[in-house]
């Protein structure tokens, strides 16, 4: 009794479990999507969906100029409070107005730079940006949704609308793919938010709703939410950009199916990562955003790690053991050419997740100047460590260079939280 008691009254137990159920089901269309994308077109042309990923993924952030990770503080902090959550929605709304507008302009007129400067003369992939173009706006709503839904730990809705544009979103990736090749696949992409929101017509209920009724547009919050946006619009920049210039690089040096094989170890690398994924927004952030000092903090970390690490790890340990029937399954064949960038992976990503858990503390008591000079220093790790790796390792070394930029970034966190961890409690 104490037990089931424990669970219920836990909520880091039940966004884990709500969480897993929700990753088995994107595990499982994502097996979907990546097997059709490796059957129609093979290593070359996941490269270039991942690259137009990459710009889509910056423009999920652009969209609301970057400030999620505070729009999830103060919906959290102020989710009793009616009068104040319609002043955040109307500031993050006129945000998107203005994120849209600038958006617009540069990827509808400026839809062929973007072309050569992503994928290069060779392809004209120009109508995916504008398309692109006029889906900004659904991003920026649905990213507004999803903070609300974080900052209030909805898990359960948050699931159930993951769950519509993850299979919605997967059935047309198949189909327009199936049609029209990698242009499909573009044009499928762009649809996500499309699907996203949706999901949230379906499920938010009335109670939720209310909440945007008689919004007055008003930036009461500008300033407390555009204290998030530098810090997350250069990093967001700066991973999707290095990963374009790496994925770019392995392609101009080792070949075009190398620069696939690294783009689908990365969809793998994502896929499990998922499992840790929603907790930072949905529990971890609020959690330690209501943290008052260093002994809540280091017990926080404790109970998170005690509950990760090991089926964390005892996922990581079989999916090294099962690498070779994961890429087949996965992929085809002809990808077990990657099973050698596996390790390098799988323990970069383990040091990722432990710093991760460290270093969220930033965002949640807005210290800005380290979390972008730890976020910066990673990424600009990544691409040193790179360019210099694959000289001698080839495309294995990418995954060599994403192994040791996380040790050291963890390093460094601890370093700068070192007070946090040791020593007398301290205010936080």
């Amino acid at each position: 009794m104490k037990v089931r008691e424990f669970i219920k009254d836990n909520l880091l137990l039940k966004v884990t479990s709500t969480n897993t159920l929700l990753v088995f089901v994107r595990m499982t269309f994502s097996l979907i999507s990546q097997k059709a994308l490796a059957i129609l077109i093979g290593a070359e042309g996941i490269a270039q969906v991942g690259n137009f990923k990459n710009v889509f993924n910056f423009f999920e952030q652009f969209s609301i100029l970057g400030t999620f990770n505070g729009l999830v503080k103060y919906f959290s902090e102020y989710k009793e409070k009616e009068e104040e959550l319609k002043k955040i929605f109307s500031t993050s709304f006129i945000f998107t107005l203005f994120a849209s507008f600038v958006s617009f302009l540069g990827l509808f007129f400026g839809a062929n730079y973007f072309n050569e400067l992503i994928f290069g003369p060779s392809f004209n992939y120009s109508f995916a940006f504008k398309i692109l173009a006029f889906i900004v706006p659904f991003m920026g709503v649905n990213a507004i949704f999803n903070g609300f839904l974080n900052g209030l730990s909805a898990y359960k809705t948050y699931a159930k609308v993951s769950v519509v544009s993850v299979v919605l979103s997967t059935v047309l990736l198949v189909l327009f793919t199936l049609k029209n090749n990698v242009n499909g696949s573009l044009f499928a992409i762009s649809l996500v938010p499309i699907t996203q929101l949706l999901g949230f017509i379906i499920f938010l209920s009335k109670k939720h709703f209310s909440y945007f009724k008689n919004i007055s547009f008003s930036l009461v919050y500008k300033n407390k939410l555009l204290t998030y946006s530098l810090m997350t619009l250069i990093v967001i920049l700066l991973i999707n950009w290095v990963d374009i210039t790496i994925r770019n690089l392995i392609q101009d040096t080792i070949g075009a199916k190398d620069a696939g094989y690294w783009t689908a170890m990365v969809s793998i690398s994502k896929t499990y990562m998922q499992f840790t994924a929603a907790l930072f927004p949905l529990y971890i952030l609020p959690r330690y955003a209501k943290i008052t000092n260093s002994i809540e903090y280091r017990n926080e970390v404790v109970q998170i790690c005690k509950l990760l690490l090991p089926v964390f790890v005892g996922g990581m340990v079989l999916i090294f053991l099962f690498k070779s029937i994961i890429i087949q399954i996965l992929y085809t064949s002809d990808f077990l050419a990657m099973s050698h960038l596996f390790k390098w992976q799988l323990l970069g990503d383990l040091f990722k997740l432990l710093a991760l858990i460290v270093s969220y503390l930033f965002l949640a008591k807005k210290q800005i100047g380290y979390f972008i000079f730890t976020e910066v220093l990673s990424v600009v790790l990544f691409y040193v460590f790179s360019t210099y790796f694959i000289k001698s390792f080839g495309t294995e070394g990418i995954v060599i260079a994403h192994f040791v930029r996380y040790v050291i970034y963890l390093v460094v966190v601890f370093f700068i939280l070192r007070n946090n961890f040791f020593g007398k409690e301290r205010i936080l």
